[in-house]
């Protein structure tokens, strides 16, 4: 309904702005609203957005275009229909989205072009290409969606990558009763002071499947160094003050600070800082008890309501007391899991695994 409404609204605000340029006939001259830096004037746009294609000359574009636009005005309607409604920001660009493209798309269907009226520039210098409300939703649509893949995915990633080494040290025997259970993950945890394991991470988000692989270790305090090896190269390492994010095709390392005092994360309690009793609800969703595997499944749910996650699922299993398998469910439906094997606790790591070594040609980002 979000999206529905706010893509009539950009649909109806467009249009009208249209009618009222076309109406308007000082408006078809250049008409300075900011002197210098905006400019309104009525243009003729036989092309996309931004006055793209205008100048083609076949008699083919018209349909082109409009199969073009039908096409994604489809691609819109199934992603409203797929998307979990928990995902605000992307409800928010879809609807931006189906305005922007239907309002072109009826304009061109009216006037066998699409009206264009506004103009960025700065002086005689430099112009942005002449545009209209459709456009300017487009625009803002497809930046939202870019934000909310590129950057917050990787907030996403790292605080999933947190929310795994919790779940990692807390391999402890089950007990009969929950607050046991409880009692006994804090006081296996007090004893670890690192591990190495090799992992395999499988993140599902609207039908969607990723897999990668590679191996993690981890050294108190605040120590982490993860390598993913399949299918590309990346590594997330964490050195007790500061985090870095480097993937080697790209060429780009995103640092950050590592703030332990930041909060009620899970990051806390591996950090020597959380207790389990204080900042989860724990319960025992499953008892698993099937062929050579025989282990149990917890819940966690943060007592403080968290934005990067909702929930988390430990696995483990019975003969080793070991964590097989975490699944970090966050607020707008996407899964991250966890498959462990070789996992060696209290195992010796030199401090200079977790030194990350930046190429001289690699570009850093400070977040």
């Amino acid at each position: 309904m979000l999206a529905l409404s706010l893509g009539i609204g950009v649909f109806l605000v467009d249009f009208l702005t249209k009618w009222w340029v076309q109406q308007t006939y000082w408006l078809h001259y250049h008409y300075p609203v900011i002197p210098g830096f905006f400019t309104v004037q009525y243009v003729r746009n036989e092309g996309i957005a931004f006055g793209l294609f205008h100048s083609v000359d076949s008699h083919w574009k018209p349909v082109i275009l409009s199969a073009i636009a039908v096409l994604a005005v489809a691609v819109v309607l199934y992603y409203l229909y797929t998307t979990p409604r928990s995902e605000r920001m992307t409800f928010v660009a879809l609807g931006l989205l189906l305005g922007g493209i239907s309002g072109n798309f009826v304009d061109r269907l009216l006037n066998g072009f699409v009206v264009d009226f506004l103009t960025l520039h700065w002086r005689d210098v430099f112009a942005w290409p002449t545009f209209n409300v459709a456009d300017a939703a487009i625009t803002t649509g497809v930046g939202l969606i870019l934000f909310r893949t590129f950057v917050l995915e990787v907030r996403t990633r790292r605080t999933a990558t947190m929310c795994l080494m919790t779940g990692l040290v807390a391999a402890t025997p089950v007990q009969s009763g929950v607050a046991e259970l409880i009692a006994g993950l804090q006081r296996n945890y007090d004893e670890i002071a690192s591990f190495r394991a090799d992992f395999r991470q499988t993140i599902r988000s609207r039908g969607i499947t990723q897999a990668e692989s590679g191996i993690v270790l981890m050294k108190r305090p605040g120590r982490m160094y993860w390598e993913y090896r399949e299918p590309l190269s990346k590594y997330f390492v964490a050195d007790g003050r500061r985090t870095y994010f480097y993937v080697p095709n790209e060429k780009q390392v995103l640092v950050s600070d590592l703030n332990l005092e930041e909060g009620d994360s899970p990051l806390l309690f591996l950090l020597g800082r959380g207790d389990i009793q204080r900042d989860f609800m724990v319960s025992m969703e499953n008892d698993l008890d099937g062929g050579e595997y025989r282990g149990v499944v917890l819940r966690l749910t943060p007592r403080v309501p968290q934005p990067e996650f909702s929930h988390l699922f430990l696995e483990i299993s019975r003969p080793d007391l070991l964590v097989r398998r975490l699944t970090v469910v966050e607020p707008i439906g996407q899964e991250n899991e966890y498959v462990l094997t070789n996992i060696e606790r209290n195992v010796q790591i030199p401090d200079h695994q977790f030194k990350l070594q930046i190429p001289s040609d690699v570009e850093v980002i400070e977040q």
